[in-house]
Formats: structure tokens, C-alpha cells, sequence
């Protein structure tokens, strides 16, 4: 599994392999960078954070690597497993997540019932085999709101067509 080191939040949107950029809808401090690196995608966050008691700004940033044919199988799961019945083939009744191994790689994608911290749904994508402090996956979570009201799906899809087409 090739390792990856963080990314430089100040030069990001120069980095040769960068194929997209999208600022959320919901929250604009947050943009979002994906890149392809030899047969990787890295979807890189940043928030434009202030602290309140200090005014100090500073800026988070946070990143995610997997084979990038796992954005590939991401949308299809989407669409084929979330979004339809049990019957028409869908996800069993009850489960909210889809896990898959991609060259090597575990990769998930479940159903979340309050990404927005209001109830709102959204889809947390994961990279089972890639921990975040020895413990837990490095996963990112993006609001229904985002996705499919904020033009995010549409990065995607455009992303994924181009990595099916062998252009990325």
C-alpha cells in the first residue's frame, strides 16, 4: 500500500496532480481538492478556521488516499446499492454500508443519519486499511446537502468517468 505524506495546505492548488477543486455549499470556509497520484485519488479538505477567542485564523486540512478506481465503485455502490430496494437489488434490508477491496485496499461507504448534525443524511466514504492515529479509518462524511444540492456528485461522476476512460 503506497504511503502518501500530507499535503501542504498553502500549496495544494498548484500541485500537478490536481484535477478538481469544489467549495462546500453548506459551509464555505471548506474547500476540497481531489488529486490523482499514479493510480491514487487523494480527496484533500481545508476549513478556513478562526478561533473565537483569539481571532487567530488558521487553516485545518485533512486527506484521504485509496486506489482511485475506489471512487469508481463508490458512485456505483451509490447507485446501485443505496438507491434501490432490497428487491430491485439494493442493500439488504436494515444495512446501511457496503465494504469492498480494491487492489488491495479495503474501501467502505455507509449511510449516515446526521451527517449535518441535524438529522440530515449524508455518505461517509472510508479507507479501512489506512488508519488515522493507529486507530480509527480515515474516512471523510459529506452532507446529502453537498452532494447532491452543492455540485459534488457532479465532480465526481466527472472525476470517475475520466479515471474509467484512462484520461487520469
Amino acid at each position: 500500500m503506497k504511503q502518501f505524506a500530507e499535503i501542504d495546505p498553502y500549496t495544494v492548488m498548484n500541485h500537478p496532480g490536481l484535477v478538481a477543486t469544489i467549495v462546500e455549499n453548506v459551509d464555505t470556509r471548506n474547500s476540497y481538492y481531489f488529486l490523482i497520484i499514479d493510480e491514487y485519488l487523494i480527496i484533500y479538505g481545508i476549513t478556513n478556521y478562526e478561533d473565537p477567542n483569539t481571532f487567530e485564523k488558521e487553516l485545518l486540512h485533512y486527506q484521504i488516499e485509496f486506489p482511485k478506481q475506489g471512487l469508481v465503485w463508490f458512485l456505483d455502490s451509490m447507485q446501485h446499492r443505496f438507491f434501490k430496494t432490497e428487491a430491485e437489488g439494493g442493500l439488504p434490508k436494515g444495512v446501511f454500508h457496503d465494504i469492498t477491496t480494491i487492489n488491495g485496499e479495503r474501501i467502505a461507504i455507509n449511510r449516515a443519519f446526521n451527517a449535518d448534525g441535524n438529522r440530515g443524511g449524508g455518505y461517509a466514504f472510508a479507507t479501512l486499511d489506512r488508519k488515522e492515529d493507529g486507530y480509527f479509518a480515515k474516512e471523510y462524511l459529506f452532507t446529502d446537502e453537498f452532494l447532491f444540492n452543492g455540485g459534488l456528485i457532479e465532480i465526481l461522476q466527472d472525476i470517475a468517468g475520466k479515471i474509467q476512460r484512462g484520461e487520469l
